[in-house]
């Protein structure tokens, strides 16, 4: 009996069941395969940046989309720290670009890095409390962040992590919390209340419940914003 002959005699029950085994075995493993694939692009949170310490590259062209400003890290800072502004089409190094930091604008040469995704500047002298980063590129519309947090020696409050609770040490005078919590995976969210200071100790000002901080801002009875600080090995910055 032929191999033709085999074929013949298997029922056209039997090809099915054997097709479908076949598309079993090999389909669900590239199914997984693009589900995990998947599952990691839409997990991506911001990471850490790393110092850009090469020489900014030649002037590059005007990206095709606008420029979309993600978050300033880290959020609390004073006059002369470094900050990066993360997000997406900068471009790289464009030829023409703008980059504002509470109302001022920063100088070439305190902008020591312009990539696609992240750019490395220095705070200037005379930002305002609560200010924000406006970055323009080419024609583009600005694409503006959410506030930033000044200090300088004489900020009293200094913030500190207990779990997914901050509270505030020497809080004395906060009447009015207003954060913000997301990533590149997780919708912004805004969240704003009264504060009861606590005479006696530390403050809770906020519960993360385990979302990534993107900033924080604590008011007073006037509605004025107050300095705070923090230990920047325990905030991760």
């Amino acid at each position: 009996m032929s191999f033709f002959d085999s074929i013949d005699r298997i029922s056209y029950g039997k090809i099915i069941s054997l097709g479908v085994f076949l598309a079993l075995l090999f389909g669900v493993p590239a199914t997984v395969l693009l589900v995990q694939q998947q599952t990691q692009i839409r997990s991506r949170a911001y990471q850490k940046p790393e110092y850009m310490v090469e020489p900014k590259p030649s002037a590059g062209p005007i990206p095709v989309e606008s420029p979309q400003v993600g978050r300033v890290f880290p959020w609390v800072g004073k006059v002369g720290d470094i900050v990066w502004i993360q997000g997406f089409h900068f471009g790289n190094n464009p030829a023409q670009k703008s980059l504002k930091i509470g109302g001022v604008t920063i100088k070439e040469e305190n902008i020591a890095g312009w990539q696609d995704n992240q750019i490395q500047a220095i705070i200037p002298v005379g930002v305002v409390q609560g200010g924000i980063a406006e970055v323009q590129v080419g024609n583009h519309p600005v694409s503006q962040s959410l506030p930033m947090v000044l200090y300088d020696r004489n900020a009293k409050i200094k913030l500190h992590k207990q779990g997914n609770v901050l509270v505030a040490e020497n809080g004395g005078q906060i009447a009015k919390v207003k954060a913000w919590t997301g990533d590149e995976n997780t919708p912004t969210e805004m969240v704003e209340g009264d504060i009861k200071p606590n005479p006696a100790g530390t403050t809770p000002v906020f519960d993360t419940a385990g979302k990534p901080m993107l900033t924080l801002l604590l008011f007073d009875t006037n509605g004025n914003i107050l300095p705070y600080y923090v230990d920047p090995i325990e905030f991760g910055f």
